[in-house]
């Protein structure tokens, strides 16, 4: 029997990678001007906090590591919440089948292109969001148990 708060962390957990993955199309909608234009927020906001020159080119390649670092460990969270246990193969495969869509999309949008550089950074990502939530349950879990050990 599944309990409320079993079902809450669920939906909890399937609102994140819905969230991520939304986010991540809309960014990829933008055609290349509007994208200019994102990246180029974030240039000026890091070179202001760095006082540092930062390229366009290091600030979108770090965006797609970072969004897909987080799709991974939200991705290997939403199957953790109905499976109880770990997937973190099926999380990574799933989340860069995501990556893959999302270049593909963007062969469709104006100034974009599907790159393969693309696709091995969010791989990257994929790849340290699912194992930093797998470290993550394995010593909350390891913790649980040893609690479990100790009342009995």
């Amino acid at each position: 029997m599944i309990t409320t708060g079993r079902k809450i962390y669920g939906i909890f957990s399937v609102i994140a990678v819905a969230a991520i993955m939304i986010t991540i199309f809309i960014l990829s909608a933008q055609d290349s001007e509007e994208s200019t234009a994102t990246s180029g927020f974030f240039v000026e906001l890091l070179k202001f906090i760095f006082r540092q020159d930062v390229s366009h080119s290091l600030v979108r390649t770090a965006a797609h590591f970072c969004e897909y670092a987080g799709l991974g460990f939200f991705m290997c969270n939403v199957l953790y919440s109905f499976k109880e246990r770990l997937t973190p193969v099926v999380s990574a495969l799933l989340s860069w089948g995501y990556a893959w869509t999302d270049e593909i999309h963007q062969i469709f949008v104006d100034g974009r292109a599907f790159q393969l550089s693309d696709l091995a950074v969010d791989l990257g990502g994929v790849v340290l969001g699912t194992l930093v939530f797998t470290i993550l349950i394995s010593l909350i879990n390891k913790i649980i148990n040893k609690r479990k050990t100790v009342e009995r």
